[in-house]
C-alpha cells in the first residue's frame, strides 16, 4: 500500500513531491506510517524501486513463459514482433508504475545503485538479456550482445512513447521492421 501510493505520487506529482507525510496521505494511513516503514527519503525511494523491480520482473518471466519451448515450432520475425509487443503492451498499461519509473531514472543520477535497479544493473535488465537472446536465437536471428541491447533500448524507448507521449502508437510494426532489418543487415 506504501510503495503504490509513492509510486502515483511521483507517477502524478514528480519526485520532488515524494514525502513520507504525502504518502500517508495519498494511502490514507495515519501520520507517521510511512516513517515507521521507511525511515529516511532514500528509504522510501529504494521502496519504490524496489517495487517497480518486482513488478517488472514478473512481466517478463511471463514472456518467458508465452515463449516457444525448444521442441514447438521456431518463432518467426511476426511472432517474436508480437512477443514483444505483448510485453511493452504489459508495461505500458502499468502507466503509474512507468511515469515513476521514468521519472526516477532521471532524478537518481546521484544515487548510481538505485538507478541501476531501473536501468542495466538490475535482475529486471539480466533476465530481459537472457529473455531476448534466448528469442532472437529461436527466430534464428543475430542474437549478438549488440543486437539484444539494441532490442532492449528499442522496447524501453517504446514503453517510454506508449506511457508518456501516445498511448495509441503500433508499436508491433516497430518491432517487425526492426528485426527485418537486422536479417537484411540494414540496422
Amino acid at each position: 500500500m506504501i510503495a503504490d501510493s509513492a509510486i502515483r505520487i511521483i507517477a502524478r506529482d514528480g519526485v520532488r513531491a515524494l514525502t513520507h507525510r504525502a504518502v500517508d496521505q495519498e494511502a490514507g494511513l495515519p501520520q507517521g506510517s510511512t516513517s515507521h516503514l521507511a525511515r529516511t527519503r532514500s528509504a522510501l525511494i529504494e521502496l519504490v524501486v524496489d517495487a517497480l523491480a518486482t513488478r517488472t520482473l514478473a512481466d517478463s518471466e511471463a514472456m518467458t513463459d508465452a515463449l516457444p519451448t525448444p521442441s514447438e515450432s521456431d518463432l518467426d520475425i511476426d511472432g517474436l514482433a508480437a512477443l514483444v509487443s505483448s510485453l511493452i503492451e504489459s508495461l505500458a498499461e502499468r502507466g503509474d508504475d512507468m511515469r515513476a519509473r521514468f521519472a526516477l531514472i532521471l532524478e537518481l543520477h546521484d544515487a548510481p545503485d538505485l538507478r541501476a535497479k531501473l536501468t542495466s544493473g538490475s535482475e529486471v535488465h539480466l533476465t530481459a538479456r537472457r529473455i531476448i537472446t534466448a528469442a532472437l536465437t529461436r527466430a534464428h536471428l543475430p542474437d549478438s550482445d549488440d543486437r539484444v541491447d539494441e532490442l532492449l533500448a528499442l522496447a524501453d524507448s517504446l514503453v517510454f512513447h506508449r506511457t508518456a507521449i501516445d498511448g495509441s502508437t503500433a508499436v508491433e510494426p516497430v518491432l517487425a521492421a526492426y528485426l527485418r532489418g537486422i536479417t537484411t543487415g540494414r540496422v
